[in-house]
């Protein structure tokens, strides 16, 4: 995907009222992000937006892809090869990852660690050992980025 698609992909992610499930809708209907955005202010005006909509700018997208890449982190979307194929399958999948590190490891099985972000002394030693035993084991362990059962699991 250009630059371009990345960046367009993003500003309509990143506007408001637009979620996993309606950006995929919107890409299903107008073949672009680039179109979508152009349509966004009046369908969700349509819809009932009481508001002015909130359209994420080029400048925003922009500086967030600075960020990224200043940082080492790739965005991939749906259409490029390394997006995990089975994510892909999920109705709500990420129409965009951002990737930092071995992007081959996506390609793994891989089981969710998640849960609570004040868990007990005993609930996070537990996710960072079953974590652990997943990885040595040649799972790969995803989480989200939460303190808690979250960071445990990345910890193990």
């Amino acid at each position: 995907m250009a630059e371009t698609e990345i960046r367009d992909a993003l500003r309509l992610i990143r506007s408001a009222h637009v979620g996993p499930i309606t950006y995929h809708r919107l890409i299903a209907r107008f073949h672009s992000a680039a179109t979508a955005l152009d349509a966004l202010p009046e369908l969700l005006q349509r819809g009932g937006a009481k508001s002015t909509v909130r359209v994420c700018s080029i400048a925003e997208a922009e500086s967030e892809m600075e960020k990224c890449a200043a940082a080492g982190v790739r965005i991939l979307s749906l259409q490029d090869k390394d997006f995990p194929p089975r994510l892909k399958h999920i109705e709500d999948c990420p129409p965009l990852l951002f990737v930092r590190g071995h992007v081959d490891l996506l390609a793994k099985k891989a089981v969710a660690v998640i849960g609570a972000r004040n868990a007990s002394t005993n609930g996070r030693r537990f996710a960072e050992k079953i974590a652990a035993d997943l990885g040595h084991n040649g799972l790969l362990v995803v989480s989200g980025m939460a303190r808690g059962i979250d960071a445990s699991a990345h910890r193990g």
